[in-house]
Parts: structure tokens; C-alpha cells; sequence
């Protein structure tokens, strides 16, 4: 029996009760009743009401006195209630209860829970009803409120994403939704036959009886663990339980609650995760170069093999002096603080270092050259959240840059006596011939070795396997090719590019420099056989311009051409280095070479 019906019922007596005793009281209680009391006749028509019956209906009792009792009332409701009192009229019943809806005076509708019972003279016969009524508009709300809320709850406890079930002490399933079917692979049928310990994996099940056992009788009401599940199917997947407890005001066990969600492809991907990283130490601790990795604060989390032994120590874990493993120096040798090493760098700018060579002094005292890595690690986020450093020890490459230097510095130094000595050869030569013809080709072959080895000069003062300075070349070039000039010649290097150039182009480019060098003081020279050349290599975006110019009368390219080979050579080597030449009359002359530099990256 229902709460409402309950209530009812005991209204009933209690009203029957009241109508006994009333005859006994009713001048007394009759006025002060909490209840609406309403006297009508065979047709509805009120006799005589109280004040609560119109305080209920919202109008005076002038108005409710010789009114119809059925005219007040929801039209939807009134034909039931009509029905009911005709019976009780004609006999059939002596008293009926209804709940029906009442539109007050002022509009408002309310519910209302009336009894009508029938009083009879001796002879049985219908003398008037008596109507009590009491508003029940909040109950009503609230029993819908509850039972709405009932509704709503099952039906999310149905179709809820999560399986959950209700266990009696013993883990017998008394409730399930549809999610623990799916879950399991059984019927809910099935299921309210078992336990939860019936579908347990064997290896998980006395640890969660054990478990489950505990929590009925301690304090806890909840616990939470992660076992493996046997489908119908056979199949075995985990799931993560978390089993609840619902006590009395005693708190004595009433049922249990547990809520289930397969875990299967979580464990899986965290199985393998594992699996990854266990593999990816694996490889750290494998390679050649030392790897360590920090936290966000600098603390260490992790370093190999290669890390101690380039270190000369092993270091703790959760320590943020990693670098008090070092005394860390500059390539020059002077210290660097370990605030501005690269790795602090990286943890405080959030970015990767890269290009910087270092100097690490071990305890032991020896000192090691390296290059760092330093890179930071970022969550899904972007926050940093650490960072991974790689040490490349260069020591033995330090050695044989070292080795290479002192072959190339002698090499150097070989190639430029030996044409030093060529070039002491040819002038002595030039001296002592006494063709005219033959002085002018040894002095040209002369001023074109003496190039060469300023040329060469430059290279081994360079002390660079690769490339030199653009600058020191130049002037190098026109110091030796000034030394050749008769008379008062001037030149000048009036721009150059702070470039550096590749050893490809040094020869090439010196007997280039020579040649328009002599040409300029050949025809450049004034009337008292002065003269004054300006040089200028610049660069433009994708090649570079050597420029000579003089202020002299100027000449004609196409002449000179046939006059001399110096401006030919100069074309070929022009366009040995991708490049062209141009003469221009101004007056003066200006050539120009430009030229690509195939060893340098624009």
C-alpha cells in the first residue's frame, strides 16, 4: 500500500471518529475545525459550512450558503464526484473519498481531499451529507515531485554510461542495469542469480572478498579496486569497481552499491606506455652520448650510463646540481656560471640551445670539450614541465681539428716559400735576360705568383680550413701587387664585406685582383704618371662584386684586349667562379667582376 492510500485511510478513520464525537461537540469544534466541514443536501446545495471551508474556497460563507457544492469544482473532476454522491444519495454506498481539484474565488485552482458521508434518518432514508475537505495542493505537488523524481532516477540508473549494481551482504546481485549486461555479457536475468564474485577472475577473487567482507563491517563505506572480469563469452577484461555501502540510522549493512567501468583498452595503453618507456631507457642507456633529463626546476629525473662515466661521477636523482658535476668553462677557457649554461637557458626561456661548445672540468680535474643540447619537454598543454640535455663529448674531434691545423699550417707554410721562392726566381730572372719581350713575361708571371702567395699568406694566417676573411685578403693582394708598381701609384680598399669567403675562390680571385690591379696602372696614370686606384668587394643577395677603379683617361676593353692577355685571363676566371666581366669609361675605367662564391651558404 502506497504512502497517499495510507494517509487516506487514516484520514478516513480519524474523520470517523470526528463525526462520532461530533454530535457530542459540534457547537464547540464544529466553527474551530482545521478541516472544511460542509452540510448539503440530495442535490448538492450547502446547508451549512465552517470558516476553514471558506478559508479553502476563498469566498464568504454568504456565498458558499445556498450554493451547489459541484459548482466550485474543475469541470474535468465534477463528474466523478457527481456519480459518487448520487450513489450515496440512493443508498448504495454511505460514504465515499475522492481528491479532486476546487477553483477558488479568486481563480486559483487547488487540490483537495474530500470525504463525504451520508446521514440518514432511522428509516435509512437520505437526510443530508456531510463534506469535509482540507487543502492538499503542496502534498499533492510534492508526492508528483517524488514521483517524478523516482521516475527519473530509474531511468537514469538504466541507461546511466557506468554499470551499476545493488549487492545484498553475501554479494548477491539484487539490482543491475542495462551498462553491468553489457559489461559482463549476461542477462539481467542471469546476473540476479549470482554474486559479484561469480564473474571475479580466480587470480582477483579472494582479494575482493576479502575486501568486500571488511567493508560490511568497518567504519569505511567505501573502497575502490581495479580486478579482472570473466564474460559470459570467456573473454577477460579489467574493470575499475568502486564499491559503495548504504547503512541504516544504525548503521547496520542494508545494501551495497557497485559501480563498474571497463578499463580494458586504459590498461592496455598504459601496459604500453610502460612498455615504451622501459624500451626508450633501454636506448638511452645504449647510446654513446651522455642524456640526462630534468623537472621543470632543473631536478634530475634521469641520466645514463654515458652521463656518469662523461661526468666522472654518478649523480642523485631528484638533485637539481647536475651541473655541480662540472666546473663548466668557455672555449676560451674563462669560467661560465651555471645560471647561464644552456640547460638553465632552456628551463628559463622555454626553448631549445643549440651551437654552444663548453668546456666541462670533472672532479678528477680533466677537462673535457662538449657540445649540449639542451631541449625542453612540454605536456599536451604546452607547459614546460622539464627538459632532455644530450652531451656530445668532442674530444677526440678536438684532437684531430688540432692534428689538421698543424698539417694545414704546414702545408701552408710550404706551399707559400715555395712560391715565395718562385717568386725570387722569376724577378732574378726578369733582371737578368736581356730580351724586352721575355722581362715583360716573367715581370707579368711574377706580379701573378707574388698574388698568388699574398694570396696563400692570407690563408695561413687564416688558420681555417674552410674559408678566410674577405678583408685581410684584399688587402693582401694590393700590398703585393703595389710592390711591382713604378712611380706613385695609390691604392685604396674603399668598402669590403665583412664576409667570409671560401678557400675555393683565393687563387682565382687573387689573380683576378692582380690583373685588373695592372691594367688600372698601366692605363690609369695621369700626365706626371700618377695615379689612384680604389678596390671594393661588396655583396649583393646571391653573389659578389669586385670592383676596380681609376681616375686615369681610361681605355678601350676591346684594344687592351688585343694588346695584352690580362683581361681575357681575367674572364676566364671569372667564369671560372660563375661570374662575368664588365668594363666601363667614365672617364676612368671601372671593371667590375661579379662572381659567385659556390663554397659559402647565402
Amino acid at each position: 500500500m502506497g504512502l497517499a492510500s495510507t494517509n487516506r485511510r487514516q484520514d478516513e478513520l480519524d474523520l470517523e471518529q470526528a463525526l462520532r464525537e461530533q454530535n457530542q461537540r459540534l457547537a464547540v469544534t464544529y466553527e474551530h475545525a482545521t478541516v472544511g466541514i460542509a452540510e448539503i443536501d440530495a442535490t448538492g446545495k450547502r446547508l451549512r459550512v465552517n470558516a476553514t471551508a471558506c478559508a479553502i474556497t476563498g469566498r464568504a460563507r454568504e456565498d458558499l450558503v445556498g450554493g451547489n457544492v459541484f459548482e466550485v469544482m474543475h469541470p474535468e473532476d465534477r463528474e466523478e464526484d457527481w456519480l459518487q454522491f448520487r450513489r450515496l444519495v440512493g443508498g448504495e454506498i454511505d460514504r465515499y473519498s475522492i481528491e479532486k481539484r476546487i477553483v477558488r474565488k479568486d481563480g486559483a485552482v487547488i487540490w483537495a481531499s474530500v470525504m463525504t458521508s451520508a446521514v440518514r434518518n432511522e428509516d435509512g432514508t437520505f437526510n443530508y451529507a456531510v463534506r469535509i475537505f482540507q487543502d492538499i495542493t503542496e502534498t499533492k505537488r510534492a508526492i508528483d515531485a517524488l514521483a517524478e523524481s523516482e521516475q527519473r532516477l530509474a531511468a537514469t540508473y538504466e541507461h546511466a554510461g557506468i554499470a551499476i549494481s545493488e549487492v545484498d551482504a553475501h554479494g548477491h546481485l539484487l539490482r543491475v542495469n542495462e551498462a553491468t549486461c553489457a559489461i559482463t555479457g549476461y542477462s539481467r536475468e542471469e546476473l540476479l542469480k549470482l554474486t559479484i564474485f561469480d564473474v571475479t577472475h580466480p587470480d582477483d577473487r579472494d582479494s575482493d572478498i576479502s575486501t568486500f567482507e571488511h567493508q560490511t563491517v568497518a567504519p569505511a563505506n567505501r573502497y575502490a579496486v581495479e580486478k579482472r572480469l570473466i564474460r559470459k563469452d570467456g573473454g577477460i577484461i579489467w574493470v575499475s569497481v568502486t564499491s559503495s555501502i548504504v547503512r541504516d540510522a544504525a548503521g547496520k549493512f542494508r545494501y551495497g552499491i557497485r559501480v563498474m567501468r571497463d578499463i580494458t583498452m586504459q590498461r592496455q595503453a598504459r601496459e604500453a606506455l610502460r612498455a615504451s618507456e622501459r624500451h626508450f631507457r633501454e636506448l638511452l642507456e645504449e647510446l654513446p652520448a651522455a642524456v640526462y633529463t630534468t623537472d621543470a626546476a632543473g631536478r634530475l629525473t634521469f641520466y645514463n650510463q654515458a652521463a656518469v662515466e662523461l661526468a666522472g661521477r654518478s649523480p642523485e636523482l631528484g638533485s637539481n646540481d647536475w651541473c655541480a658535476a662540472w666546473r663548466l668553462l668557455r672555449p676560451d677557457g674563462t669560467p661560465l656560471p651555471y645560471d647561464e649554461s644552456p640547460m638553465a637557458v632552456t628551463l628559463r626561456e622555454n626553448r631549445a640551445v643549440r651551437g654552444a661548445e663548453l668546456i666541462g672540468e670533472r672532479p678528477d680535474g680533466r677537462r673535457i670539450p662538449f657540445i649540449p643540447y639542451p631541449t625542453p619537454l612540454r605536456d599536451d598543454t604546452g607547459k614546460l614541465i622539464g627538459a632532455v640535455n644530450m652531451l656530445v663529448d668532442i674530444s677526440e674531434r678536438k684532437q684531430a681539428e688540432a692534428n689538421q691545423k698543424v698539417l694545414l699550417d704546414e702545408l701552408n707554410h710550404r706551399v707559400k716559400n715555395n712560391m715565395q721562392m718562385l717568386n725570387a726566381l722569376l724577378r732574378a730572372a726578369q733582371r737578368e735576360t736581356r730580351s724586352a719581350e721575355a722581362r715583360l713575361v716573367l715581370s707579368d708571371a711574377s706580379n701573378r705568383v707574388g698574388a698568388m702567395a699574398a694570396a696563400q699568406q692570407v690563408l695561413y694566417d687564416a688558420g681555417n680550413a674552410t674559408t678566410y676573411s674577405a678583408k685581410n685578403f684584399l688587402e693582401g693582394v694590393c700590398a703585393s701587387a703595389k710592390q711591382a708598381f713604378s712611380g706613385s701609384v695609390n691604392i685604396s680598399v674603399a668598402d669590403c664585406t665583412s664576409a667570409r669567403l671560401s678557400n675555393d675562390t683565393a687563387m682565382p680571385l687573387a689573380l683576378i685582383l692582380n690583373e685588373l690591379l695592372t691594367n688600372a696602372a698601366k692605363h690609369g696614370r695621369n700626365a706626371t704618371g700618377d695615379g689612384s686606384i680604389q678596390v671594393r668587394l661588396t655583396k649583393a643577395p646571391d653573389s659578389y662584386l669586385l670592383e676596380v677603379e681609376d681616375d686615369g683617361p681610361g681605355f678601350d676593353a676591346g684594344e687592351a684586349s688585343k694588346r695584352a692577355s690580362g683581361l681575357g685571363l681575367v674572364s676566364g676566371l671569372a667564369r671560372q667562379l660563375g661570374g662575368t666581366l664588365k668594363v666601363e669609361r667614365m672617364p676612368g675605367a671601372r671593371c667590375v667582376v661579379q662572381f659567385v662564391d659556390r663554397g659559402a651558404a647565402y
